[in-house]
């Protein structure tokens, strides 16, 4: 558990320091959103709760301009990416079952 506590001060610091000020997309509100997610998607629940699928569905109508899909896509791609224990699997079942209409994974590119 202490490990995960610690991995989980070490996202807030690095999505602290990706912020680009000045963008729609606010990444405050993101984490909120998708913080009940982080037990699922690093192994430690069976299936993701209804707060974390309601915040993918939030998180998805809160992006309406193609600038605001890239932050987000760049803020989940740093994030995914600072968790060794997020995989692929986990991110792709994670929608599925949310019945997200995203699609994600650790090597996508957030430029388009």
């Amino acid at each position: 558990m202490k490990n995960v506590f610690v991995a989980f001060l070490s996202l807030l610091t690095i999505l602290v320091l990706i912020v680009e000020p000045g963008q729609s997309f606010n990444i405050e509100k993101a984490r909120g959103q998708l913080f009940p997610c982080l037990d699922y998607v690093i192994g430690i629940g069976n299936t993701p709760s209804i707060e974390c699928c309601n915040g993918i569905h939030a998180l998805e109508s809160s992006l309406p301009t193609k600038e605001d899909r890239r932050a987000a896509c760049r803020f989940l791609k740093s994030t995914i990416n600072s968790y060794p224990l997020i995989t692929d699997e986990k991110i792709t079942s994670l929608l599925k079952q949310c019945g997200a209409k995203i699609a994600f994974s650790k090597n996508i590119i957030c430029g388009t």
